[in-house]
């Protein structure tokens, strides 16, 4: 494992006084990069592995000193409007092209942070826990930093803070494994069965996410809450339910969370330059989650709505 005094993460955000992602109140550490590309994604910010321009066009009054300041000539105009090649910028040092905007209309998403760094503002949170509160790493996807998340993990756990991992399973299973010892909570998200059905709205298929499951089934000696958002026409029909209900059965494990899909993150596509193609996406009603719930629970397995999951 790399040593501690060199390895950094990467994060594009850090809340606190979070009630819905673990028990108590929490405070959320949102890892930069994910494994997954979801059509209904609500942190687009947090898709790419390296910190980003965040651009802001209605803000832009396109005197191009974002261009010309760019080392890597990874900016380009498309008329009114600023366009980036955000490959180019994986490999910026610099990011002069946010420094020299004067209209606010560019800033950084994305930073690194050292485990003990991380840890100091961590521990300012502390106080307003309570009892039962403590850390959740998600993201992104918090097993792409493998070393990071275990290094983090081991040193809140080390202090008796109380940690959670949320995590979509599509990574090595080393990468998840390295980190067991230090978590007493994993969230793993459960999107679709059907393999080509959860690649064509994931980027991905799904052996390698219900290979980890079985084995995380087998290993991990903490609380685990599978977790199912809820997108209709995706993942919301009978079968859907039948064959995860089934899944879960075979694993021995009795407990589902189900989310409904939102349309929250909307506004962050045009920042990172992704267009967001799920305006079509109908919000489930209560009627419709009862309904799933329904399903769940005639299977033999305890499904809570929303933030009803009991901590």
């Amino acid at each position: 494992m790399v040593q501690q005094e060199l390895i950094r993460g990467i994060f594009f955000d850090i809340q606190g006084f979070s009630v819905h992602d673990g028990p108590g109140c929490r405070t959320l550490i949102f890892f930069k990069g994910c494994s997954l590309s979801c059509a209904w994604c609500c942190n687009p910010e947090g898709l790419n592995a390296f910190p980003e321009p965040l651009y802001n066009d209605s803000k832009c009054v396109f005197d191009e000193l974002c261009i010309h300041a760019c080392p890597n000539q990874a900016i380009g105009k498309n008329g009114h409007k600023l366009v980036f090649n955000r490959n180019l910028c994986r490999d910026c040092t610099t990011y002069n092209c946010t420094k020299v905007c004067c209209s606010a209309a560019l800033r950084l998403g994305g930073y690194t942070l050292g485990v003990e760094e991380l840890f100091d503002i961590i521990q300012r949170d502390r106080h307003y826990w309570g009892s039962e509160g403590g850390i959740t790493l998600t993201g992104g996807e918090p097993f792409l930093q493998p070393d990071f998340a275990a290094q983090l993990l081991k040193r809140c756990f080390d202090s008796f803070i109380h940690t959670t991992v949320e995590t979509c399973g599509n990574v090595p299973w080393e990468n998840i494994e390295r980190s067991l010892n230090y978590i007493d909570w994993i969230f793993y998200d459960l999107k679709q069965i059907v393999n080509r059905k959860h690649t064509r709205m994931t980027s991905k298929g799904n052996n390698l996410i219900l290979d980890n499951a079985r084995r995380l089934v087998k290993f991990y000696k903490g609380r685990i809450i599978f977790r199912m958002p809820v997108i209709p026409g995706f993942n919301d029909d009978e079968a859907n339910i039948h064959q995860l209900s089934d899944f879960l059965n075979s694993i021995k494990k009795d407990e589902i969370n189900i989310l409904p899909v939102h349309h929250l993150g909307k506004e962050k596509y045009n920042l990172v330059g992704k267009y967001y193609y799920t305006n079509d996406l109908r919000i489930p009603l209560s009627d419709d989650l009862q309904k799933i719930q329904s399903l769940f629970e005639s299977h033999g397995i305890h499904c809570y709505t929303g933030s009803e999951t009991p901590f």
